[in-house]
């Protein structure tokens, strides 16, 4: 059953709320994301989705939020937001010592239509939004230039998503 636009705002509404107290000590404590700790990294991250799907909500029809997408024999993966025109994948924040392996697999369920996960079945555009960078990470690194070559169109603020439309 799918949900509906309500009840994924609501759900949105309720990841940013928990995403706060985790920003709150995040500044307390005079931390970067990478200092958190493993739950409050996904607190964090949880919250930036959520805040990415409503801005795409303002310009595009919302279809799934933060669900995994599954085929036979269990889980094939999961993208964090589907609009009518966009998969969207979120990192709160990339390094510039990430390994493109890992990192390039996740985005060929994706991108290649003959990947065994392969999980874009409406082979929608793919965009990658990224809020921070860190050990001398940017948007020109390696991996992502790899990334863009492939389609993946990379922004870093809230405010690039009306440029899609």
């Amino acid at each position: 059953m799918y949900e509906t636009k309500e009840q994924i705002i609501k759900k949105a509404d309720n990841f940013i709320e928990k995403a706060k107290n985790a920003h709150k000590l995040m500044l307390e404590r005079g931390l970067n994301f990478t200092q958190m700790g493993t739950k409050q990294q996904n607190l964090l991250s949880s919250g930036l989705e959520a805040e990415v799907i409503k801005e795409f909500a303002k310009y595009d029809e919302i279809l799934e939020f933060s669900n995994p997408v599954l085929k036979a024999g269990g889980k094939a993966g999961e993208f964090d937001g589907l609009v009518s025109e966009y998969l969207i994948e979120v990192k709160y924040n990339v390094s510039g010592e990430t390994k493109s392996g890992k990192f390039l697999e996740q985005f060929e369920k994706y991108i290649n239509r003959n990947h065994k996960d392969y999980i874009n079945v409406e082979n929608k555009k793919v965009v990658l939004f990224i809020k921070e960078f860190s050990k001398g990470g940017n948007v020109n690194q390696s991996v992502l230039k790899q990334l863009q070559k492939k389609g993946v169109i990379i922004i870093t603020e809230l405010s690039q998503i009306k440029k899609l439309y």
